[in-house]
């Protein structure tokens, strides 16, 4: 009998495989055979619940569905990989669990087992750090027993189990209640849709609010600077600030004042008072100046998180699109690590570090490791922190990256590496000068105005040596420095002028992926894993849309939350509880008792959720044709006009009428406002793949414009329309 290695993904089986020593004619359909043993792999999950275990028929009498046990199923298109797993089991009397170290991973490798009915011995290889060679022979020997590992498969089957549970009920119980279509609730993918509905709310609803900055500009000899006015608590207690306004104000949730401690925002009739009182001074006294030290660290090894938001920011990049493009580079490539983490430390043993400077000596020059290699063993726990693993370290560079990889892989890869570098690069030093100086008005009542001055103290080759430098160019600063340092207290400088500047408070910015990635991340709302595809299906089922780089509500997200405005199932705090308590059946080793106990709470939650929505009062929402957002889109694009971000029937009926060219009475210009019909897209369609391109949008605008692309892709392509004889 042989004993049997289950990883979750195939890169991970060939990694192991390697490390054992496997040659080509070792690899077999599936799996690989090495002496006495086989090594194999899932592809992510192989099994499902089935729904089967559920009514057919979708009505409210049937509601709630709460199964005493749950069947599975494989799926389908993972049908021919199972077969082989279970082959392999039938002639192993040892399996090695080698998916990932974590929940999911568990859970995957445990349903295998219990589909195939295995009874042998089970052992569980689990480590966060990289899967070189000597990490995966370390780990070999150091297996630990699968039973250690118990609660958290109950932890994991729990969260399946409830997902769901809550799901199948609660999608059942909306759409019935909305009689359109299927109308999807999910524990994740609700509150977060909620968070969007509620910000987008915010901005819309926001009232800005006025506000006023009173500046002056202060001089002595050759040496001018600026002040903002500050008020002292007492003055506050005079003078009404924007602070006061938004307290009296109970309906501006979303207005806040301006953050920051250097100067006061007033309201109009406070800054009239104020500028009333100094209009006549001509000079202030310094009471105050002060040379403050500043150090700011390299930012934190990338998270997949945190390297979506980046990705985000800096390039628009979808979520999705980000993981999509670290799994390339991961499995395909081999220059990054495991990415689905959601870690932004490495462990704190000395074969990581060791690791560390092999591929710092690898993704750098001779002068620049020389450098970097010193620092690794200095940065301590802002990098090397085994307390703050999870179940896999942050992401780092394993190679460096091939020649022919795409832009966007290149943009990413070098995400990943700038962090990884300048981790081990020196902190960004600067200095800030602060100036306090007292105006007094014309009744002898002192005003305080503040300066804050950035000042430059490296030079270009300390700079040179920050993570800074990755950044940003060295720039000198154009401020004499010494002229600031020859003030001192009472020292009397010359009022040059004084000015009130207009503000207004900003409504609360729309999220964006990077933003929404950030407010999931500290919910806990989703995994690293998940969030993405969190995202898409929002997207995919129509409940949000993206607006340039910006995520908004369709009508039908609106709708669902409004519905659902007595259930806990759409506030993210239900989820953060119900996260924690998963996490204490792992941490506290509760196990199988503990599944119980949540199962029931889970269970108790949705019937008492049935009972409370079944009376639910919901608006039709039918959708628009794929054909009619098309055009919709085109019409905006022709226009230079932001589509519509809902994709129901009337938005973008609304829409089309309001933009589409109009009818006139010449039937000449008719082909110019009909859209295209379907027999010209077909044909348009066709021709598009010959030349292996797509239609641009600007020819759905019309037939006209439809007409004219297909004219003249009819000449690229050579197309000759063939001319049926009569007989």
């Amino acid at each position: 009998m042989k004993k049997l290695i289950l990883t979750e993904k195939p890169s991970v089986a060939k990694d192991i495989a390697s490390a054992l020593g496997a040659k080509s004619s070792q690899a077999k359909k599936g799996y690989f055979e090495i002496d006495d043993t086989y090594i194999t792999w899932a592809l992510g999950h192989l099994v499902e619940i089935d729904d089967e275990i559920a009514p057919r028929k979708w009505t409210l009498d049937n509601l709630p569905i709460l199964p005493e046990t749950f069947k599975y199923k494989v799926i389908e298109r993972a049908a021919e990989q199972f077969k082989v797993i279970s082959k392999l089991l039938k002639e192993s009397k040892e399996v090695i669990i080698a998916t990932d170290a974590g929940r999911e991973g568990e859970l995957i490798a445990r349903l295998i087992l219990m589909l195939n009915h295995y009874k042998g011995n089970v052992k569980r290889f689990w480590t966060s750090d990289a899967l070189t060679k000597e990490v995966i022979l370390r780990e070999l020997n150091n297996l630990k027993d699968a039973s250690e590992f118990d609660s958290l498969y109950y932890s994991a089957l729990a969260r399946s189990h409830a997902d769901w549970i809550v799901g199948i009920n609660l999608t059942r119980l909306v759409t019935v209640k909305a009689g359109s279509g299927v109308w999807s609730v999910g524990r994740v993918q609700t509150p977060t849709l909620k968070l969007i509905v509620d910000r987008y709310n915010e901005h819309k609803n926001f009232v800005p609010k006025e506000y006023y900055i009173i500046k002056a500009t202060f001089g002595k000899d050759s040496l001018n600077y600026d002040g903002l006015l500050l008020l002292t608590k007492e003055q506050e207690r005079y003078y009404k600030t924007l602070k006061d306004a938004i307290e009296e104000d109970e309906e501006s949730d979303g207005a806040k004042t301006p953050s920051g401690s250097y100067f006061t925002p007033l309201l109009k009739e406070s800054k009239e008072k104020i500028m009333q009182l100094l209009k006549d001074t001509k000079t202030a006294t310094v009471k105050d100046v002060k040379i403050t030290k500043r150090k700011e660290n390299p930012p934190l090894l990338h998270s997949l998180t945190s390297l979506q938001r980046e990705a985000n920011r800096i390039y628009g990049y979808s979520s999705q699109r980000t993981l999509n493009i670290v799994q390339r580079l991961y499995e395909a490539y081999k220059c990054l690590s495991y990415p689905r983490t959601d870690s932004n430390y490495l462990g704190e043993d000395e074969e990581t570090k060791k690791l560390v400077k092999k591929l710092l000596k690898t993704l750098t020059d001779k002068d620049m490791y020389s450098f970097l290699q010193k620092n690794v063993d200095k940065v301590g726990k802002r990098v090397f922190d085994s307390s703050k693993l999870t179940d896999h370290h942050a992401l780092m560079p394993f190679a460096k990256l091939p020649e022919g990889a795409s832009v966007e892989e290149r943009n990413v890869y070098n995400l990943v590496l700038r962090r990884f570098i300048g981790a081990f690069m020196e902190p960004y030093e600067y200095a800030i000068i602060t100036i306090k100086t007292q105006m007094l008005g014309e009744d002898k009542t002192p005003f305080n105005f503040l300066s804050n001055i950035k000042i430059e103290t490296l030079t270009k080759e300390a700079y040179q040596k920050t993570y800074l430098s990755l950044y940003k160019d060295y720039k000198e600063d154009d401020i004499d420095h010494n002229h600031f340092k020859s003030l001192k207290p009472e020292d009397i400088v010359k009022k040059l002028s004084l000015e009130d500047i207009q503000k207004f408070t900003n409504p609360p910015p729309l999220y964006t992926e990077g933003t929404l990635l950030r407010i999931m991340e500290k919910l806990g709302l989703g995994t690293p894993a998940t969030r993405a595809s969190i995202i898409e299906t929002l997207l995919e089922r129509k409940y949000i849309s993206r607006i340039d780089r910006s995520l908004l509500p369709t009508l039908k997200g609106e709708e669902l939350i409004k519905s659902l405005k007595n259930s806990d199932v759409s506030k993210p705090e239900m989820t953060t509880n119900w996260e924690s308590e998963l996490e204490r059946i792992y941490k506290e080793r509760k196990s199988k008792e503990g599944y119980i106990r949540f199962m029931e709470n889970i269970k108790n939650f949705v019937f008492d959720d049935i009972d409370r929505l079944k009376f639910v009062q919901m608006k039709k929402v039918p959708m628009a044709t794929k054909k009619m957002i098309e055009f919709a889109r085109s019409l905006a694009k022709s226009k230079n006009i932001k589509p519509p971000h809902s994709t129901d029937y009337e938005t973008i009926k609304a829409f089309i009428e309001e933009h589409r060219p109009k009818d006139t009475e010449n039937t000449k210009e008719e082909n110019t406002t009909k859209s295209p019909t379907e027999k010209q897209i077909s044909f348009a369609k066709a021709l598009a793949e010959k030349l292996n391109q797509e239609i641009p949008q600007e020819a759905f605008v019309s037939t006209k414009t439809m007409s004219d692309w297909i004219k003249d892709a009819m000449k690229k392509t050579n197309y000759k329309p063939r001319i049926r004889r009569r007989k």
